[in-house]
């Protein structure tokens, strides 16, 4: 065959516990050239429609342009070319350009993280802690830590909050209500939780709503994480916010993620770096620029068995 190098793909999964879910599935590409690999990975989000097979189709797609793309150093105008193929599904370009960005570190040792981020030295982190109906609590019993970050995967019932609440009541606690709860719920679950010591609250509302919560921002930080896809999305919120929530599969890899950053904290928001069950490859590429963010929600080991084919 005609092509300057070889290029695979394949399915891996994070065994998980605690979780409804027996697995999660990830999307993983690989660069073979002149004995110098590249390896990538991204996890399609179900919340944007994504899944294994939506990403693995476009990577198909993107397969056939890394294996006869001239200089794969050319890191900027390969991008620019793949934002012709891909339009939304960013796990598969996630996959693609952080196994670019390892096939430079290794041919070139040019780490791409440090010459597109900048560090940040004063940061929080916390460890992540999904919360839904007949939830195993014993969850909890691996979290020593301060600090945590409690994410809503479903609405609560009463009995379930209680519960939740003596479980939370001794940490420092960030909680993202995922956009599930209209502003009614919202501020019912707020007045039970009256005595936890809330860090800040993310995606309180859903999206489109966001102008509900100026009667909380008082009260609260207030991140934006589902509502925030976009450049024109930063302009929309920037009212309405503290700050926003990043992710590297959210936004196709590296590159956007720099160029949103960097917008970000010029007009004067915070920012968080954060993470879905992800491939422990996207997940260390996510560790490598966690320092340029004001707090870091990376933390999820508890939940992983292994990541095996």
């Amino acid at each position: 065959m005609n092509r300057k190098r070889d290029v695979y793909y394949w399915q891996e999964r994070s065994i998980t516990k605690y979780l409804k879910n027996e697995w999660v599935e990830h999307a993983v590409f690989k660069i073979d050239s002149n004995g110098v690999e590249g390896i990538g990975a991204g996890t399609p989000n179900p919340d944007y429609g994504e899944t294994y097979k939506t990403t693995m189709a476009i990577i198909e797609k993107m397969r056939k342009l890394t294996e006869n793309w001239t200089d794969l150093n050319d890191y900027a105008e390969f991008e620019k070319e793949m934002n012709n193929i891909v339009k939304f599904d960013m796990s598969s370009k996630t996959a693609v350009e952080i196994a670019i960005a390892d096939y430079i570190l290794n041919s070139k040792e040019l780490d791409l993280s440090k010459i597109l981020f900048s560090k940040n030295y004063i940061n929080e982190s916390m460890k992540k802690i999904y919360v839904f109906n007949d939830m195993d609590y014993d969850v909890f019993e691996e979290i020593v830590d301060s600090k945590v970050k409690i994410e809503f995967l479903e609405k609560l019932n009463n009995e379930e909050i209680k519960k939740l609440k003596e479980k939370i009541e001794k940490y420092n606690v960030w909680i993202d209500f995922k956009g599930i709860f209209n502003h009614f719920e919202l501020k019912k679950i707020l007045d039970s939780f009256k005595n936890i010591n809330i860090i800040a609250i993310e995606q309180p509302l859903p999206v489109g709503n966001e102008h509900a919560i100026k009667d909380l921002l008082f009260k609260y930080p207030v991140f934006w994480d589902e509502s925030f896809k976009n450049i024109s999305d930063v302009i929309r919120l920037r009212e309405y916010s503290t700050g926003l929530v990043f992710e590297l599969t959210k936004f196709g890899g590296l590159m956007k993620t720099a160029e949103y950053l960097n917008f970000v904290r010029d007009i004067g928001l915070e920012t968080m770096i954060s993470s879905r069950i992800e491939h422990p490859i996207t997940l260390n590429w996510s560790k490598k620029i966690m320092n340029s963010f004001d707090y870091i929600d990376l933390d999820y080991d508890h939940y992983i068995i292994k990541t095996s084919k």
